[in-house]
């Protein structure tokens, strides 16, 4: 599934995405880097919240909806180098200057600036390694 999900998973520049990316992005997030994580970058306290969140309107207009779309480009750029399993420890891991990719993306808006400094560091990483 997760094959599929990314080669239809929107990368730099994209738009806001409909309910039904919504879920895609959830989904894709969820088995790439668990549901404890997903609920974390999309601004939930809880994963009880997050789940509460996916049942209604919030993911589809929300700035959680930019961040899992975000977090799916992450993923897609470990994906096209066979590393998609990198993914999760890479937005753990704290990097040059204390930056930890996952709270970065978390306390952004999903805006693009923020987006393309975390793609351009997700590549950087999958370049060096």
């Amino acid at each position: 599934m997760t094959a599929t999900a990314l080669r239809a998973a929107p990368r730099e520049g994209s738009a806001f995405l409909r309910e039904s990316g919504v879920s895609a992005n959830i989904e894709v997030c969820d088995e790439v880097l668990g549901e404890d994580l997903t609920a974390y970058l999309a601004g939930a306290n809880t994963i009880d919240e997050f789940r509460s969140w996916s049942a209604g309107p919030v993911l589809s207009s929300d700035t959680a909806a930019r961040r899992l779309s975000a977090a799916v480009e992450l993923i897609s750029i470990f994906h096209t180098v066979n590393r998609t399993s990198q993914a999760a420890s890479w937005l753990r891991e704290v990097g040059v200057g204390g930056l930890v990719p996952a709270r970065a993306l978390r306390e952004s808006t999903g805006d693009p600036a923020t987006v393309k400094a975390l793609h351009e560091a997700a590549e950087a990483f999958t370049a060096a390694s």
